[in-house]
């Protein structure tokens, strides 16, 4: 397979119409321009434009194997695509080789974001990318590649006036101490959220309930807001033997977490604890069959000296906002997009700027798991 590689011969500059942040909706029409500019001729079979979108998911862990089920080290990987597009600028696939006269040479695109895509999103375990790339093939040498990400916002499906959204949330549950075989009055918590779905600057209020009726001190009681991220694979691969099966990956990341005083034996205490929605990724259980998100309140109860807790969880339903540069910027970062920010708030240049695969390992990174985009660059021009 010919190999990829920069050329400071060539530059590619690829732009967005009217949106220099490559910032969109799902649904959305895009539309850019691609310039081309050659220091000198170039033999080519074509130039190739690809519109992706993909998720992927990516991890490792010790599972049961072999005839005495031993621990072995196994990656677990999953792959969704959303766009796939491909056309010739130039040239065609099956075509004959052809000359790029030096000098500098504008081609346009224009595509259609489906409405059902999900949000962008790095992470560690897996990601949400969306890449516009362009390929000067030349399947007796290397090709020349250059890419640009944008960043999609999906669409949310939530009926913000639906009565079952609007209604309170309550979760309960109570615990009793043993010593023997006597057991002491309950320790009763009752939580409750005055609804289930917030946007980006409502404030989610949480008020616990606290009936100690037992004579064991409550220490500590924490109350987190946090997301959770479901990663699926589709495929496990165990000593270079791939087997198609389903495992899920489970990941929480508290965005913000408040303590609350302790409630002494015998006595009641009610608390009220405060989190401002920012601009988070809005809850996507949908748009991706490998990579759902989630939020939820998540609160425990500690006491003093019994080991055991009461811990409650109350699903929390994230919406979207509206379609401000700041606040998508924002949502990018907080997507995990933080190594796009770069490419996102740069200020246009007034000359061509350099090929963007040159600039990629700063930029972009390509994961492992983007084989047709991880090729090893020659050495020969």
């Amino acid at each position: 397979m010919p190999k990829e590689k920069a050329s400071k011969r060539v530059n590619c500059d690829i732009r967005f119409d009217n949106n220099p942040n490559g910032i969109f909706k799902a649904g959305d029409t895009a539309s850019g321009s691609i310039s081309l500019t050659l220091a000198q001729p170039k033999k080519i079979r074509g130039i190739c434009l690809f519109i992706t979108g993909f998720a992927e998911t990516f991890w490792e862990d010790k599972v049961p194997h072999g005839p005495k089920n031993k621990k072995t080290k196994a990656q677990f990987k999953g792959r969704e695509d959303f766009i796939t597009q491909k056309s010739y600028l130039v040239g065609s696939e099956t075509g004959s080789p052809l000359d790029l006269a030096t000098g500098n040479t504008y081609y346009y695109f224009r595509f259609i974001i489906p409405p059902s895509a999900p949000t962008s999103m790095e992470g560690k375990y897996g990601h949400v990318r969306y890449l516009v790339k362009v390929a000067l093939e030349r399947p007796w040498k290397y090709d020349h590649n250059f890419q640009m990400p944008f960043t999609v916002l999906a669409k949310t499906d939530f009926d913000e006036n639906s009565a079952n959204l609007k209604k309170p949330i309550k979760m309960e549950d109570q615990l009793r101490f043993y010593c023997w075989i006597c057991k002491s009055a309950p320790l009763m918590v009752k939580a409750t959220v005055p609804k289930s779905l917030y946007t980006p600057g409502e404030s989610l209020d949480v008020l616990l309930e606290v009936n100690n009726l037992s004579k064991e001190d409550v220490s500590e009681i924490l109350v987190k807001f946090q997301k959770v991220v479901k990663f699926l694979s589709q495929v496990q691969v165990i000593d270079s033997t791939q087997l198609y099966a389903e495992n899920k990956l489970i990941k929480y990341e508290t965005i913000e977490m408040q303590r609350s005083s302790s409630v002494a034996r015998l006595t009641s205490a009610n608390f009220e604890k405060h989190f401002l929605v920012g601009p988070i990724t809005p809850t996507e259980e949908r748009q991706s069959k490998i990579l759902k998100i989630g939020y939820e309140i998540d609160i425990l109860v500690k006491p003093k000296l019994s080991p055991q807790r009461i811990h409650l969880t109350i699903p929390i339903i994230i919406g979207s906002v509206g379609a401000k540069t700041e606040e998508a910027l924002e949502i990018a970062m907080s997507a995990g997009v933080a190594k796009l920010a770069e490419g996102l708030n740069r200020d246009q240049p007034t000359a061509p700027p350099p090929p963007y695969d040159e600039n990629q390992s700063s930029l972009y990174p390509l994961s492992s798991l983007q084989q047709a985009y991880a090729r090893e660059n020659s050495s020969d021009e």
